[in-house]
């Protein structure tokens, strides 16, 4: 298996360039089981022929060790709206759900629309998630829109769409409450253990048949 390296948009033929263009590659990956014919994946941007070179080699062992994926080109807005009905119809959700996955996914179109999948980073998505926190979004809101980013990039890894999902490892900062606002809060009743001795016991003598189980 080969690599070719050259210099995209640039007619110089010596080892060192003032001409400003990039280095890119060409890398036979195999035989297209559709047409018959070879396949090359071409990749270029690379600041130095070394540069080029590793990414190839690394390219090269994927397709020998048979893991190499041809990540989409799709963009996270038409997959988003593609995953909508496949989440709908594999869930059996109600109209409602969907309403709340669509107006998340709205939230997420401003960052991301007309990104590819593929070029979605773990940084791009955590920095979409603060910014989201910064337009003082409350923390339910924010992990509604995150649980639905998460589905929709984890249904693009299970399709063999991308190879890595940018949301895993991603968080939502919780807003840190004041005291005056944690004493506010309705504190929940507990039995204590004397309590809920007596209550079990009182359930096993005098309750209806199963409430102690139950219980």
């Amino acid at each position: 298996m080969k690599g070719y390296f050259y210099r995209r948009g640039c007619k110089c033929k010596k080892k060192k360039c003032n001409c400003g263009s990039k280095w890119a590659f060409t890398v036979d990956i195999g035989i297209d089981p559709i047409t018959g014919k070879r396949k090359q994946k071409v990749k270029s941007g690379f600041n130095t022929k070394h540069e080029a070179e590793e990414a190839a080699a690394s390219l090269i062992h994927e397709v020998n060790e048979g893991i190499y994926l041809e990540e989409t080109d799709k963009t996270f807005s038409n997959f988003a709206f593609e995953w909508l009905p496949i989440y709908s119809d594999s869930k059996d959700v109600k109209p409602g759900t969907i309403r709340v996955r669509l107006h998340e996914i709205g939230r997420l179109l401003p960052y991301f629309a007309q990104l590819n999948l593929k070029d979605i980073t773990r940084k791009m998505y955590q920095d979409a998630l603060n910014d989201l926190k910064d337009q003082g979004l409350s923390d339910s809101t924010r992990e509604g829109i995150s649980r639905t980013a998460g589905m929709i990039f984890r249904k693009a890894l299970e399709l063999e769409l991308i190879k890595k999902d940018p949301t895993e490892f991603a968080y939502v900062k919780k807003d840190k409450k004041t005291i005056e606002q944690l004493e506010e809060e309705e504190v929940p009743n507990y039995l204590e253990k004397e309590e809920l001795a007596l209550f079990l016991e009182t359930a096993k003598q005098n309750g209806l048949e199963h409430d102690y189980l139950a219980f």
